[in-house]
């Protein structure tokens, strides 16, 4: 509803100073994408207990594939990111990094870096929603932000 609002302000709002804009990222893709040293950081800054993030982190850089050539396995590829889609504890990890993208998109707007954008005169602003696989920053239409 609060997308389907603030989407519907950006298109019917023409008075004003300041334009606002809305980019939509789709984070379908993200656990192919996810680096292990990032997430290793966001658990730290967490502060998650270093026994908790070793025995995580060896769960997740300990994965091997082989590839099967008429029917033998051949080349065996060590990957250097990403979480295995079907493991269980995946969609926990991929919640961890979205934290840590909503937490640097907090961080901005506090610094004054980008200006969240209010869908009526008074109402608390809204700088980012985000769903499933997909996130939504509204800001001013500044090249700055």
């Amino acid at each position: 509803m609060t997308a389907y609002e603030a989407l519907h302000s950006l298109k019917t709002r023409s008075k004003g100073k300041w334009k606002s804009m809305a980019l939509k990222m789709n984070i379908s893709k993200a656990y192919d994408r996810v680096e292990w040293a990032h997430l290793k950081a966001v658990m730290q800054r967490m502060r998650f207990g270093e026994r908790w993030i070793g025995l995580i982190m060896d769960c997740i850089t300990s994965v091997s594939y082989a590839v099967l050539v008429n029917g033998r396995p051949r080349d065996v590829i060590y990957p250097s990111r990403g979480i295995r889609q079907g493991d269980p504890i995946s969609p926990y990890l991929c919640l961890l990094c979205v934290e840590g993208l909503s937490n640097l998109i907090n961080a901005a707007e506090i610094k004054g870096d980008i200006k969240g954008m209010a869908v009526a005169r008074g109402d608390i602003r809204v700088s980012h929603l985000l769903f499933v696989d997909d996130c939504i920053i509204f800001a001013r239409a500044k090249w700055l932000e």
